[in-house]
């Protein structure tokens, strides 16, 4: 007798399960994303094609579906090594609400594994061992180790994809100031270029390509001529799998293709919104939605199509939250993302009738919507009405209420900046480093717009603010848009317009479209600063551009 069955009355398979999983019923099976995996060591063929589907979906960016399918297998059988690892793994990051059922799997996996070497009978492959292991060193040592145990396993299996691919992904060590990749990164995006060239039709390959070169900041060409085709290409390989469809508009508006990149949202919420409907899934667990939806907001605000943008901006405001699923990763989108979305696209404006829109925004659902003994998301919602107050301040050309406002946006901002702590604790600490980057962000911004209004040298210090807030302006990531649509240059080439300086501001408006390729407004001061150059011919070039952008 194996000794996981001698303590099958402590285990419980619904001990992995969580409730919002339970109630539901089958997860959809789709062939394709189940070809190309290792062989499963089980009991059933129904476990291991369970297990085969949750890896396709973890590769393919659906976290939530590829856990429902590891249920599945365990369900199938108990003792599948391999559905108790996809758990594990499909559950490693820190912005959902099953960290119990997490532990569990990963104390049945290791308890399966010296099941193994107490019955001194061999049950699973060495392979899959190495995978248990490595899962094993991610949640207890991190992602460096996991990374050196999967590149361990890849050199001693070099035949096995997944691997490789994980190897590389947990190396990957980000870029420099400058933008260009360190070690780890490079040796990352080499690796599955490489893996890429070697498996042209494999879907998890494709997907890891294009997921771990969507961040890449400023090289746009590189993400237009080596990634976009493979985004294009994995939707028309499935269709409607509404993921593929979300990292298409990604990288799509990261190349500048605004109208691309809004077909393929829509697509995205659509296919999102078709699958909660059939399988009965909570808004909860399907943050894909919510994703595609911010996306649009920002999408359409860039493209200048303002009422669709303040429409799905509203629509996201409303949206309520049942104080039970607060820490879902959805819940957490909606409250960090999604609800202050129709505000943060006012920032791009300067009248303000905008600015009292966005405010409006922010106050459609009451204070207790907004949990604030257990969210830090309330004060950043209230960081964000203060700024556009700065900013109706600023329009008005009141001095005096513009500086006393900013002092307000300053302590509320410092407040927030004190809750790292207790913020780092919680699921959705992710969030609040993006809320705290974007508000460190919009300080400079906001004391440049200040300086405008002044004269003399303190008017001209408004071009150093606006520099330093492009400073900590970064690349969206995560599949989300950039928390502040517009490039910061472009408020440096505007202001440098306005001062007769003609050359800095067409260097400005230039950077400013190598962030934000094709974003409206900054070809706009872009175009008028080439006609009082009497560049005629490359103004010329623009206006195509321009009315491109705006079909």
């Amino acid at each position: 007798m194996l000794w996981g069955e001698l303590c099958a009355d402590d285990f419980k398979v619904e001990d992995v399960i969580h409730p919002v999983v339970l109630k539901l019923g089958k997860p959809k099976v789709i062939a394709a994303l189940g070809e190309g995996h290792m062989a499963i060591s089980s009991s059933s063929e129904i476990a291991a094609s369970h297990v085969a589907q949750g890896l396709g979906r973890m590769n393919a960016s659906w976290d939530f579906e590829a856990y429902r399918h590891f249920c599945e297998a365990v369900k199938a059988d108990p003792d599948c090594l391999m559905a108790y690892w996809g758990i594990a793994m499909s559950l490693a990051g820190s912005q959902h609400e099953f960290f119990s059922e997490r532990k569990v799997a990963v104390d049945r996996m290791l308890d399966l594994l010296e099941s193994e070497i107490a019955a001194k009978k061999i049950r699973w492959s060495d392979l899959e061992k190495r995978y248990a292991q490595a899962a094993g060193y991610l949640l207890t040592s991190g992602v460096r180790s996991a990374g050196l145990a999967f590149n361990s396993l890849s050199e001693k299996y070099p035949g096995d994809i997944q691997a490789r691919l994980f190897s590389l992904f947990l190396q990957r060590d980000g870029f420099d100031s400058g933008g260009k990749p360190l070690i780890g990164q490079k040796k990352a995006n080499e690796g599955i270029k490489k893996i890429l060239e070697q498996y042209p039709e494999h879907l998890s390959v494709m997907a890891f390509w294009v997921s771990s070169q969507a961040e890449t900041p400023w090289n746009v060409l590189m993400l237009r001529e080596e990634v976009l085709p493979v985004a294009r290409k994995l939707v028309k390989l499935l269709p409607e799998y509404p993921p593929y469809h979300l990292m298409l508009a990604h990288v799509e508006a990261r190349c500048g293709n605004a109208a691309l990149a809004i077909q393929a949202a829509n697509d995205a919420a659509n296919f999102y919104q078709a699958y909660m409907d059939e399988e009965k899934v909570d808004l909860y667990d399907c943050d894909g939605w919510i994703r595609a939806k911010v996306y649009l907001a920002a999408l359409y605000e860039m493209k200048g199509e303002k009422i669709k943008a303040e429409q799905v901006g509203k629509e996201l405001a409303q949206i309520k939250v049942n104080e039970e699923r607060l820490f879902s990763r959805g819940a957490g989108l909606l409250l960090w993302e999604g609800r202050n979305v129709g505000a943060r696209i006012m920032m791009g404006r300067s009248d303000i009738a905008s600015f009292k829109k966005g405010q409006k925004l922010l106050e459609t659902l009451p204070e207790e919507q907004w949990f604030k003994d257990k969210s830090f998301a309330l004060p950043y919602r209230n960081c964000i009405a203060i700024y556009l107050a700065v900013r109706m301040a600023i329009a008005d050309k009141d001095i005096k209420s513009s500086k006393a406002l900013f002092d307000q946006f300053l302590l509320r901002v410092d407040a927030l900046g004190k809750t790292q702590k207790l913020a780092s604790k919680t699921s959705s600490y992710s969030d609040w480093a993006r809320a705290m980057n974007t508000l460190l962000m919009m300080v400079p911004e906001l004391r440049g717009l200040i300086a405008q209004n002044e004269v003399g040298a303190i008017r001209l210090a408004a071009a150093t603010w606006f520099r330093s807030a492009s400073d900590r302006q970064g690349s969206p990531s995560n599949l989300l848009p950039p928390s502040v649509d517009y490039p910061m240059m472009w408020r440096l080439g505007l202001f440098h317009l306005q001062e007769g300086k003609l050359e800095k501001a067409e260097d400005a408006f230039r950077e400013g479209l190598a962030l934000r390729p094709n974003h409206l407004a900054t070809l706009e001061g872009f175009h008028r600063v080439l006609k009082k150059m009497e560049k005629t011919q490359a103004a010329k070039l623009l206006e195509g551009r321009i009315e491109a952008v705006k079909r």
